[in-house]
């Protein structure tokens, strides 16, 4: 039940992800783009699908591993006992090794406890190979620290292994389930994994100690994780009541704890079953996930290449400050974000209230004029500058403050997520109801007024995108003009602009909102897809970029040349620093239309129905 080198999605997939592997290299990030090529290759040729056993500390993770594997494998304890991300997979025998720069070594029981629990720094990885028939070779268990540990790098290795996992395996305490922190973490681990849609990745639920939970209670339990989880994952939940205490001890045991366990470690070997079928929408989902990581790393190096020299040491600093002494938590970013993101979309509401009353009232001044034919030429025209010059005004505060929460954020600003921002507002589209004004003939000849805006381009976000082109596919508000008396003119116009308004800057909102959102989403996203790297993928980066001005401000090899004559001006010996920025920046601009070719032909293969389900 292995995929095939040969195999046209594969061979097609593997050969994206080598391209990947290039920009990556392109860019200064060798490792992110050979870990890129290192899960393309797991999952397409060597068909093995990554099992994330994740959770709270003592949740009993390590306990319900073993007891699926019916092997003591992992240390178990009173105490947090996973420090380290420790691999299991299916070996001709039973060894623990550690896996380094220097090559393989095997561990002795204690010591490899020792290196699980996190009491001594690890130069490698945990890798424990089994002989158990219990784990099919098709598949890998990964055991995690605890989610929430005290330590917070055990908790940065852990998020560091979602987007590498393909089936989720979240154990829970049934003693109290589904806490804020679980919640938070899941959702991380569904962005990760790019959700459980058309993706091939599975969510699997172990709630364990079910034994201490009295049988009457469990189906109220079971109905709490249900509406909890009800608008985080479509469909049926796959939940396990597990007691992985008595089935490692007592595998024989006739209780609904055990059964659990063994349904589960059932359950698992169909999923191995299922490798062929589920590696090729995992592989895919994989490699969308790091196109767009490193579209972002491309824009970060974008905007580095057009700083000056010492703002790009100041965001080298800041970022190193923040992630070698592992000050960022993602917890607390999170919490960062929300709370930025409620004043942001509070100001911004706060400015259309204004300008909408203030355009409301210019309106009905200008209505209070006796020519109305003066008002059907001049109105249009007024209403359509005050309006485009707000949203460009807008548009920009709007861009300083995410910047801001990007910098807050992540320490250094790139501009991936400003152009999702550009992007959700560039179709944007108001259409507001039509305002029948009659004026008599005396007056105005029968026409339209249109007051609007249409087909506008304003510039936005500097040099990298040159117009925010908002389409009104119709006026704000058309006035028919017919014999009435003024006064039925003003009174119907009263009654038809706020309505209108309403309408239309109703909608602006919606589409600001919406692209903030999309700024945070953005965000986020970023920051789960890249977290355990993410500070040395910055710092890569914009080090490079001071490279470049060092390396170009060295002296030459070779003797000077002789001084000009004293009637010529010295050369600048900035040149040739600004001419190797020019050069990268050159080479940058080639390299993003080729990501996002990349991006669109791994979007484009095809998966089969029964692959992505």
């Amino acid at each position: 039940m292995t995929s095939s080198p040969t195999d046209p999605v594969s061979s097609a997939l593997l050969h994206l992800a080598d391209g990947l592997r290039q920009a990556a290299d392109q860019l200064g990030l060798p490792r992110l783009g050979a870990q890129v090529l290192e899960e393309t290759t797991r999952r397409l040729t060597e068909s093995r699908l990554r099992v994330l056993v994740l959770g709270e500390i003592k949740q009993g993770k390590s306990t319900l591993i073993n007891a699926i594997l019916g092997e003591a494998l992992l240390p178990t304890g009173v105490t947090p006992t996973t420090g380290a991300v420790v691999q299991l997979v299916r070996g001709d025998a039973t060894e623990r090794r550690l896996h380094g720069a220097a090559g393989s070594e095997v561990l002795a029981p204690e010591r490899f406890a020792e290196l699980a629990r996190g009491k001594s720094p690890i130069e490698g990885s945990l890798v424990v190979t089994t002989t158990s028939e219990q784990l099919p070779p098709e598949l890998e268990l990964i055991d995690t620290p605890g989610i929430n540990d005290i330590l917070r790098l055990r908790t940065l290795i852990s998020r560091g292994e979602l987007p590498r996992g393909d089936a989720l395996l979240l154990v829970l305490d049934a003693t109290q389930v589904l806490k804020r922190t679980e919640l938070a973490f899941l959702r991380d681990a569904l962005i990760a994994v790019g959700g459980l849609g058309d993706s091939g990745a599975t969510l699997l639920l172990a709630l364990n100690r079910v034994d201490l939970i009295p049988e009457a209670e469990r189906p109220a339990v079971l109905s709490h994780i249900e509406a909890q989880l009800a608008s985080m994952i479509p469909g049926p939940l796959e939940i396990f009541q597990t007691d992985a205490r008595t089935a490692a001890k007592d595998p024989a045991k006739d209780s609904l704890g055990v059964r659990e366990v063994l349904r589960l470690r059932e359950r698992l070997k169909q999923l191995a079953g299922r490798t062929r079928d589920l590696s090729p929408p995992r592989a895919r989902t994989y490699l969308l996930r790091n196109a767009d990581l490193l579209a972002h790393h491309a824009a970060t190096l974008a905007r580095a290449l057009r700083l000056e020299h010492a703002a790009v040491r100041d965001e080298l600093e800041a970022v190193r400050k923040a992630f070698i002494e592992q000050q960022l938590d993602v917890e607390q970013q999170r919490a960062t974000i929300a709370t930025r993101r409620t004043e942001i979309v509070a100001r911004t509401r706060e400015h259309l209230a204004n300008f909408r009353g203030e355009l409301e009232e210019a309106i009905f001044k200008q209505l209070e004029r006796a020519d109305l034919r003066i008002t059907a030429e001049l109105l249009p025209t007024a209403s359509q500058d005050a309006l485009m010059h707000f949203v460009y005004s807008e548009a920009e505060r709007l861009r300083l403050a995410l910047e801001g929460l990007t910098r807050e954020v992540m320490q250094t600003c790139g501009e991936q997520a400003q152009r999702r921002l550009a992007t959700a507002m560039l179709s944007l589209g108001l259409r507001g109801p039509v305002i029948h004004i009659r004026p008599p003939s005396v007056f105005v000849e029968a026409g339209t007024l249109a007051v609007g805006i249409a087909g506008t381009a304003v510039m936005y976000f500097g040099n990298i995108v040159t117009g925010l082109v908002m389409t009104v596919a119709a006026p704000l508000a058309t006035m028919v003009l017919r014999e009435r008396s003024v006064r039925e003119v003003r009174t119907a116009a009263r009654e038809s602009v706020p309505s209108a308004l309403a309408t239309a800057f109703g909608e602006l909102e919606s589409a600001l909102v919406r692209a903030v959102d999309d700024h945070v989403a953005t965000l986020e996203e970023i920051l789960v897809l890249a977290h355990g790297q993410l500070g040395d993928q910055l710092q890569s980066l914009l080090q490079r970029v001071i490279d470049l001005d060092e390396h170009a401000a060295l002296p030459p090899a070779d003797p000077p040349p002789t001084p000009p004559p004293a009637s010529e001006p010295a050369p600048q010996p900035v040149s040739s620093a600004s001419e190797a920025r020019k050069t990268a920046a050159a080479e940058l601009r080639a390299l993003e239309p080729r990501l996002a070719d990349l991006r669109a032909q791994i979007a484009a293969v095809q998966i089969a129905p029964e692959q992505a389900r």
